[in-house]
């Protein structure tokens, strides 16, 4: 499914937990990883000028770095391209990913209790904006040992019980047709949510509300027998509430491995700027999140 995959990294500790995540992934038909090291302007402005030797020596330091990364992937028994780029670094993992033809972007966050990581405007969730493929953002939990922060992973059997939120749109149907294809990676649980928004449903009469549970079951129905033709164990769920936070409410109730949303892309910057469910979920959730796109995005 994702044979070969991007991974940008700027050699934090986020991103040598995502690197040693990567392995991981093998299940999901890893076999070729393009690592990616993108030197920023504002680390070396004017490069073609007075700082062409600054620039030079960033790159063989990257280099270095990469080859150290790149011998620990192809020990792991993965083939590994290295990349150093030059410019805006959410620009140039998008066009690197497009010109390498990757099928996943795997990018490195911290969990809840730092989401100040993954903030609109941020490298991250700017790429995820902007990819036109899959974007599978990997969570760690930071636990402080006598005032130094290690990362926990938190990717060990990623794809086992995958929660798929749905609201019925292209974009929740675009990460639907993936999640139909998860029993190749040894998923064993799919649960298909969808919430009713209690701020647009206040104003419904009883009647109303109980026949909107019955049309929305049924659909929910409707969807696990279909997953359920491709091999996979599913099971509905309806909630009512404020989207994001029942989404993250479920996800941790029902010990969920892997969350697949999708993604309006940048045809939702202004939604996404006033806090949308898709942002706040990728943002605060404690799980690794695959973000999806439809095709005409």
């Amino acid at each position: 499914m994702f044979g070969r995959v991007l991974f940008p990294t700027d050699f934090s500790a986020y991103s040598d937990a995502v690197l040693a995540c990567l392995p991981d992934l093998r299940t999901a038909g890893l076999r070729e990883v393009v690592l990616l090291s993108v030197i920023r302007p504002s680390d070396v402005p004017l490069p073609e000028t007075i700082n062409r030797e600054s620039l030079d020596f960033w790159r063989w330091c990257l280099g270095e770095k990469l080859n150290v990364a790149k011998m620990a992937l192809e020990g792991k028994g993965l083939r590994v391209l290295t990349r150093i780029e030059y410019g805006n670094p959410a620009e140039r993992i998008v066009r690197v990913a497009i010109e390498e033809r990757v099928a996943l972007i795997v990018l490195g966050a911290q969990g809840a209790t730092a989401a100040k990581e993954l903030l609109i405007g941020s490298t991250a969730y700017e790429v995820i904006r902007r990819a036109t493929l899959p974007v599978l953002v990997e969570k760690f939990e930071v636990i402080r040992e006598l005032g130094h922060g290690k990362c926990r992973q938190m990717c060990e059997n990623i794809f086992q019980r995958v929660l798929h939120p749905t609201d019925w749109s292209e974009c929740a149907d675009a990460a639907f047709q993936v999640v139909k294809r998860f029993k190749a990676v040894g998923t064993k649980e799919v649960i298909v949510l969808h919430i009713q928004d209690e701020r647009v449903m206040i104003k419904r009469s009883t009647e109303q509300l109980a026949e909107f549970d019955r049309n929305d079951m049924e659909r929910l129905e409707a969807l696990c027998r279909t997953l359920r033709m491709y091999g996979l164990s599913a099971k509905p769920m309806l909630r009512h509430g404020i989207p994001f936070r029942e989404t993250i409410k479920v996800a941790d109730e029902i010990e969920a491995s892997l969350i697949v949303l999708g993604s309006h892309g940048r045809s939702a910057v202004r939604e996404m700027l006033a806090g949308s469910t898709f942002e706040n979920v990728v943002r605060l959730c404690r799980q690794p999140v695959l973000v999806i796109r439809p095709p005409k995005s």
